[in-house]
């Protein structure tokens, strides 16, 4: 078996063969630099045959000018390396129709009975080059500030973004390590963060994770987000890390804070305010007996106080929103009796569901525990929009049923049933949308501003629940809302 592996490897076939698989063009020269060998990936690389190049100097695939260098550096090669190989180097070579490429070569001297010869492995990359050049266009296209950088988190590419951003030279950065984008103060955990993400690598949006700041050459820090992107190469892993400044971004959203804030205190003092000193006042009118006031007194009476309670919702619904729209809703947790909630809401609306002549009915079972851990001011307002909605979209005749009662999973339901007019799929999907009004309620002019859903569902969210909304056209509506039942 050994001899027989012996004379396997020892056979010039063998040689041959791997001579010619090489994926790469092989030529091989004597110590005067003339080709006596060549592979047939030659012809492709180079646009000879093997036939054509032997016996011609090798300089016949260099270009031009550097022909008269060549053979200097050919001898320098032969003296100096003996028998080492020396490593790629990235050259160009010509074809035989003149036009050069950029390659890739390898040089290895080989002695034979005491000539000495020159091996040179040549890799045509073009592609990979162009390839190189289009990936280093779209960095450089790229708006924010990108770097890439290795697994030893060593910046191997930056574009111009980075220079201009971050205060370096062009170039400057390539060959340092990536810490010295990151204040002094967060380096040492970094380094750290930075290993973590190589062993387990995903790609990383904007926005995601916690804040972040960078540092620029002269010092000072701003804020950042930064997405993350692994790319698997030939030569390992690296990451593209494109950093984006919001130091305008965090300017703009402390002024719109500080609007915001005016905004609420404004409307807090200059509205609710007063009108809230109007529904009081109607309320002490409304005990005067019939007699000190009269018929048309008392009516004008609760024309005042209607409207008062309307732009008193309103003016409490566009509150809301405006807290909606800049952190979560607030909200004060108690344990709170969902019935007790559901009933107060009612008391509060029967005028209204009486002057349309809609029937409101609350449904519950005495011996369940209806209560959840809540805002109960909060609830009430959910209660109070959701129950406002039903009564207005119900012609007059109909019923709105409240029933609250314990569901099959254990948590708190509250469901508000009306026979009004129902409404489409499409509308259904809609009615969670900030300022969204139906085209039958926009038709018929029901009074309202689009507010009540989104607000109920923002509430029930910050509670923890869940809102969902049925309905059918000619049937009516249903909303269901659930919620955790308080821990007893």
């Amino acid at each position: 078996m050994g001899s027989g592996g012996e004379g396997a490897v020892g056979d010039p076939r063998l040689f041959a063969g791997v001579f010619e698989a090489s994926p790469d063009a092989i030529v091989v020269t004597d110590d005067r630099g003339t080709v006596v060998a060549a592979n047939s990936r030659c012809e492709a690389v180079f646009g000879l045959a093997p036939d054509d190049l032997v016996g011609s100097p090798v300089e016949t695939l260099v270009p031009a000018a550097a022909r008269a260098a060549h053979p200097g550096r050919r001898d320098r090669f032969t003296r100096v390396h003996g028998q080492r190989p020396m490593g790629l180097l990235q050259l160009a070579a010509v074809r035989a129709d003149g036009s050069e490429f950029p390659a890739e070569i390898s040089l290895a001297r080989i002695d034979v009975d005491g000539t000495a010869y020159v091996c040179a492995t040549v890799r045509d990359v073009t592609e990979r080059r162009r390839q190189e050049r289009q990936f280093r266009e779209l960095i450089e296209a790229a708006p924010d500030p990108t770097v890439i950088v290795d697994a030893d988190g060593v910046v191997v590419m930056s574009n111009r973004q980075v220079d201009r951003v971050f205060g370096y030279e062009p170039g400057e950065l390539v060959g340092c390590p990536v810490e010295r984008l990151v204040p002094e103060r967060f380096r040492h955990g970094h380094v750290a963060q930075r290993a973590g993400y190589v062993a387990a690598p995903v790609v990383r949006g904007m926005g995601q994770g916690r804040e972040l700041y960078a540092v620029r050459r002269d010092g000072t820090e701003f804020p950042v987000e930064i997405s993350l992107s692994p790319i698997d190469t030939d030569d390992g892993m690296l990451v593209a890390a494109a950093v984006r400044d919001v130091s305008e971004r965090r300017r703009i959203q402390e002024t719109a804070d500080r609007i915001r804030e005016e905004f609420l205190a404004t409307v807090s003092h200059e509205l609710r305010t007063p009108l809230t000193s109007i529904v009081g006042y109607a309320e002490l009118l409304g005990d005067l007996a019939d007699e000190e006031l009269g018929p048309q007194a008392r009516r004008m009476l609760g024309v005042i106080d209607r409207n008062a309670r309307r732009e008193l919702r309103l003016v409490n619904d566009l509150l809301t929103l405006a807290q909606m729209q800049t952190e979560e809703i607030e909200v004060v947790r108690a344990p709170v009796d969902l019935e007790e909630v559901v009933r107060a809401a009612v008391e509060d609306s029967r005028l209204a569901a009486r002057s349309r002549g809609v029937r409101v009915v609350v449904e519950a079972r005495p011996d369940e525990e209806l209560v959840v851990l809540g805002d109960a001011g909060r609830l009430g307002q959910v209660v109070g929009n959701l129950l406002g909605n039903a009564v207005k979209f119900t012609a007059p005749g109909g019923r709105v049923v409240l029933t609250v009662e314990r569901a099959a999973t254990g948590e708190v339901e509250l469901r508000v049933d009306d026979t009004g007019a129902g409404m489409s799929r499409e509308e259904v999907e809609q009615v969670f949308d900030r300022l969204y009004r139906a085209p039958s309620a926009v038709r018929d002019q029901v009074p309202g501003a689009g507010l009540g859903l989104p607000i109920a569902r923002a509430v029930v969210e910050a509670h923890g629940g869940t809102i969902e909304v049925r309905s059918e056209p000619g049937v009516g509506t249903t909303v269901v809302v659930r919620m955790a039942a308080a821990a007893r």
